[in-house]
C-alpha cells in the first residue's frame, strides 16, 4: 500500500512563539523527504539525519518567515556529511526575483555546505511516480503554491496569496489542501495579500478537495478560532499542530 506522511513544522507567522515555529511541513513518500517551506524553527522537529537524506526544500517565496531555518538545514547536513552520515547534498528550489539580498543570502549557502540550489521557474518536477508542480500565486513578491501528485494521494499547498488566485483549479479534486488562513472575518486586511479562513474554505469546497489543513495562524490567536469559522463554509477543515502527523493512502 503507497502512503504519504505529513508532518507540520511549523504552522505561525511572521514569528515564533512558545511551541509554535514559523511555516513549514515535511512530505514523506517512499524514500523522498519533501520540506514545503523552512520557516524559523521548523528543523528542531525533523528526525536528523535521517529527514535529510534526499530531501528537497521548496521554498514558497522569500520572506524570511518561510526560509529562516535554511541556515540550520545547511548546518545540519554540512555536520553529518563529515561524519559520513550524509550522502548527497540537500536540494533548496527558491524563486528567482524580488529581493535581491534574500536571494543571495540563501546562494551563499551553496558555497561552504553540501546544499544544491535551484531556481523555481514553474516547470513540473517528475521522479518515478512522484511529480511536483507550481502555481504562480498573487502576494507581494514572487509566490508559488506547490502540488505534489503521487499513487498515494495529491497534497496541495498554497504559499502566501490573495484571492484572486486559480487555487480552485489547482487544487481540484486533491486530497489534502494545506491552506493559509492569516484573517479571520472582522479583522482589518490592509492588501489583498492573504486570505481569511472563509476564503480558504471556499476555496477547498470550489475545488472539491478532500480535507482542508489550515496553517499560517497569527501567533496570538487560538487556532480553533480559524477552524470555527472555515467549517462553516467546509466541514472536513482541521488546524494544522506542530508535530501532529497526517497519513494519506490508497
Amino acid at each position: 500500500m503507497n502512503k504519504i506522511e505529513v508532518v507540520p513544522l511549523g504552522t505561525v507567522s511572521p514569528y515564533c512563539k512558545g511551541d509554535k515555529n514559523c511555516p513549514g511541513f515535511l512530505v514523506k513518500y517512499k524514500d523522498n523527504n519533501i520540506m514545503l517551506d523552512c520557516g524559523n524553527g521548523t528543523a528542531s522537529l525533523m528526525n536528523l539525519p535521517d529527514d535529510l537524506n534526499n530531501l528537497k526544500v521548496f521554498i514558497s517565496h522569500l520572506h524570511p518567515d518561510h526560509y529562516g531555518d535554511i541556515s540550520s538545514l545547511a548546518q545540519a547536513a554540512l555536520v553529518y556529511k563529515r561524519l559520513g552520515m550524509l550522502e548527497k547534498n540537500i536540494e533548496v528550489f527558491i524563486p528567482n526575483g524580488d529581493i535581491e539580498s534574500d536571494y543571495d543570502y540563501i546562494q551563499n549557502f551553496k558555497h561552504k555546505h553540501p546544499v544544491t540550489i535551484y531556481d523555481i521557474i514553474g516547470k513540473s518536477i517528475e521522479n518515478d511516480d512522484l511529480k511536483i508542480s507550481f502555481l504562480k500565486v498573487p502576494h507581494d513578491i514572487t509566490t508559488y503554491a506547490i502540488k505534489i501528485d503521487t499513487p498515494a494521494g495529491s497534497i496541495v499547498y498554497s504559499g502566501d496569496t490573495g484571492t484572486k488566485n486559480n487555487l480552485r483549479e489547482f487544487a481540484k479534486e486533491c486530497d489534502l489542501f494545506i491552506c493559509e488562513s492569516t484573517f479571520l472575518e472582522g479583522q482589518y486586511r490592509k492588501d489583498d495579500v492573504h486570505l481569511y479562513a472563509k476564503d480558504a474554505a471556499l476555496i477547498a469546497k470550489d475545488a472539491d478537495v478532500k480535507k482542508l489543513l489550515l496553517t499560517h495562524f497569527w501567533p496570538e490567536i487560538d487556532k480553533n478560532e480559524y477552524k470555527k469559522e472555515a467549517k462553516k463554509y467546509f466541514e472536513n477543515t482541521e488546524v494544522a499542530e506542530e508535530g501532529k502527523k497526517l497519513i494519506l493512502k490508497k
